[in-house]
């Protein structure tokens, strides 16, 4: 799976690394790594619920995304 995310990266960081201004490049590199974090959490959170409207506990949830705990589980489908 990680080697299919190396391209999309390379081209991102690319885009990133051509701006010459350094207060730009900052400004940008800083919204992307908002704007990913943002969106990445936001899928997670989806998946996250959508197991539990399957039915499934919080604990097995946690044990699918990798062993986190039940606790984090729930927090992740709350958005947090």
């Amino acid at each position: 799976m990680t080697e299919t995310l190396d391209t999309p990266i390379a081209q991102l960081t690319e885009i990133v690394d051509a701006i010459d201004d350094p207060g730009d490049l900052y400004r940008v590199s800083r919204e992307v790594e908002a704007r990913v974090a943002t969106a990445m959490r936001a899928i997670r959170q989806g998946r996250v619920l959508q197991m539990k409207e399957q039915g499934l506990t919080w604990r097995k949830i946690g044990e699918l995304m990798g062993g986190v705990s039940p606790q984090r589980a729930e927090q992740i489908s709350r958005g947090v």
